[in-house]
């Protein structure tokens, strides 16, 4: 971390931009970190991307999100260096202060921006979430979790990808919209001093596509690194039902179950290669409640033929 650092501080004193104090902030599953800069006037946040196309997305998206909802502001950027100076919004992330009394309103603040930013126009060109990008996904539980427990999958890949690829034609009925991607507690802040759905601030959204309007629900609802209370899932999901004036409520709910398990077949397969490939351990402590919720979408009458075939090796990971 001290050898970044000197880095990150040599980069800005070629670009002219000189700190008092640089502090490590966070980091996350992919090679992004976050630093905190202090001035003598301000404090920043810098954020470092080795990916020099994920900043560039960062920068894109940000400035067609701006002024719709809550995002960094961008005071510098440094492509070649990976670096952007970004607005620090502070020590109120969601998962930092969100507890039993205020969970409530911080999930309806939260679902109110989905809802918002899905009913506007957004000039930016985004990939498509594809077909293949759903399966490519879902397979990492084949090509990482499978392996990470030394189960055999034998013909499992391709049986789930007979069955998968055939419900995934549901999600077309749905409104494409505005996706996210990691739409979780952990990249969302609550800004007390501003007002309506500005309250809710994002960061992470450099992985946005079109796509599924449910899907960055689905992420909210089912985190993967906190316990969402069930009756606060089931409010905002008739939250969501309510606003967006959903009338097929089958469709709905058949989606909503099926990218739940897309997204946490995704979820356990990246935890364990963070694991084994990257060394990042502490994501495997997530394993169990994902499962809970992978199993309990499986359980449905509707998925039973998931049911058959991934049941047996989730029940006993």
């Amino acid at each position: 971390m001290e050898t970044l650092k000197k880095k990150i501080l040599k980069a800005l004193e070629l670009n002219n931009f000189s700190v008092n104090d640089l502090s490590f902030l966070a980091g996350d599953a992919s090679d992004r970190k976050y630093f905190l800069a202090k001035s003598l006037k301000k404090e920043f946040v810098i954020m470092v991307d080795k990916n020099r196309d994920n900043l560039n997305q960062f920068l894109k998206i940000t400035k067609a999100l701006e002024k719709k909802v809550s995002v960094p502001k961008i005071y510098k950027y440094f492509k070649n260096d990976g670096l952007a100076i970004i607005e620090n919004f502070g020590k109120s992330k969601y998962s930092e202060i969100i507890n039993q009394s205020n969970s409530k309103e911080l999930y309806k603040l939260a679902v109110e921006n989905l809802i918002s930013i899905q009913n506007k126009k957004l000039s930016v060109i985004l990939p498509r979430y594809s077909t293949k990008k759903f399966l490519d996904e879902s397979n990492l539980f084949f090509d990482w979790y499978l392996p990470f427990f030394n189960f055999k999958g034998g013909n499992m890949k391709k049986e789930f990808n007979l069955i998968f690829r055939d419900f995934l034609k549901k999600l077309e009925k749905l409104p494409q919209v505005f996706v996210h991607r990691d739409y979780h507690i952990d990249n969302l802040f609550f800004l007390k001093n501003r007002k309506g759905i500005l309250k809710c601030g994002w960061i992470d959204y450099q992985d946005a596509v079109y796509g599924p309007s449910l899907y960055d629900l689905v992420s909210l609802t089912q985190d993967a690194r906190i316990d969402v209370n069930k009756n606060i899932e089931n409010f905002l999901v008739n939250f969501y039902i309510e606003q967006k004036k959903i009338t097929d409520k089958d469709l709905f709910h058949f989606c909503y179950s099926l990218l739940g398990i897309q997204r946490h077949l995704k979820v356990l397969g990246i935890f364990c290669r963070l694991s084994k490939r990257d060394k990042k351990n502490i994501y495997l402590s997530h394993l169990p409640r994902v499962k809970k919720m992978l199993l309990s979408n499986l359980m449905k009458k509707k998925f039973s033929s998931l049911y058959s075939l991934l049941g047996p090796v989730i029940e006993n990971g």
